[in-house]
């Protein structure tokens, strides 16, 4: 295998491009995009011990998605020949492919079956000038709401920051990717992969990940029936509610910028 060194910012493929390798990714953060009807849409974004650009590879059609280096990052490349070999026959790097390509199909799924009818807000591109540095804090209200799970408290160091059900009941829980896991039992009000918090366009935002009943963003209902399926979080405290509007899941998402 050969070691690319990718600088921030740079396409490392893009939809449509001849598909050649597939890529491993050492250190740093890519980002995979696809062109939709509502402009470009973020699928995924994936790093160190992930894998991206198989499938056109091993389908032997264009590249169906665009990589974008959203930091340094130093890449593996990895061709068809080596694929199985470098991927397959490794069981920790197997076990890191499937749930990465779990989330993908996942995320894809949605974003096809709300093409023609979900709204994706537009959102300003962040100023020129020095990047903002923010700190963005989740914690539960499981003390007032009764619900008997421990209290959440959590400062989000990294994004795509996900929150869902556990898993405990299902043998695949080993690829649950999750941030937050919440136990919960019938009748459930949380999905087990319920929502993210990502940052996009200069703005942080929570984003539905195909959940049953979706979630509540400061009185907006961010789901797939709603139509929405993101809401912008506004600097300060934003309320939300993980389900029904009278789901125990009440959070607040304090997002602080730093001096």
């Amino acid at each position: 295998m050969a070691t690319e060194h990718i600088q921030r910012g740079q396409v490392i493929f893009r939809e449509g491009d001849k598909s050649k390798e597939a890529y491993f990714i050492v250190s740093g953060l890519v980002e995979i995009s696809i062109n939709t009807s509502h402009g470009v849409q973020s699928l995924a974004k994936i790093g160190p011990g992930e894998i991206f650009g198989e499938m056109g590879m091993i389908m032997d059609r264009p590249r169906s998605a665009t990589a974008t280096a959203l930091d340094n990052t130093t890449l593996e490349t990895i061709a068809e020949a080596e694929f199985e070999q470098q991927i397959i026959q490794r069981s920790d790097r197997l076990h890191v492919y499937l749930a990465t390509l779990f989330e993908r199909i996942r995320r894809t799924d949605l974003l096809l079956s709300t093409t023609t009818n979900a709204t994706v807000p537009l959102v300003s591109k962040p100023k020129p000038g020095k990047e903002p540095v923010f700190r963005v804090k989740i914690r539960s209200h499981y003390d007032q709401t009764g619900f008997d799970h421990p209290s959440v408290e959590k400062t989000i160091t990294k994004l795509p920051f996900r929150i869902g059900r556990t898993y405990f009941d299902t043998a695949v829980s080993s690829l649950a990717r999750n941030d937050i896991s919440i136990e919960e039992h019938h009748p459930y009000q949380l999905s087990r992969n319920h929502c993210e918090i990502d940052f996009e366009h200069g703005h942080f935002v929570l984003r539905d990940r195909g959940s049953k009943l979706g979630s509540w963003v400061n009185g907006e209902h961010v789901s797939v029936d709603a139509g929405c399926i993101t809401s912008l979080l506004k600097t300060g405290e934003n309320k939300i509610i993980f389900g029904n509007a009278d789901s125990p899941h009440r959070y607040t998402i304090t997002i602080e910028e730093l001096p």
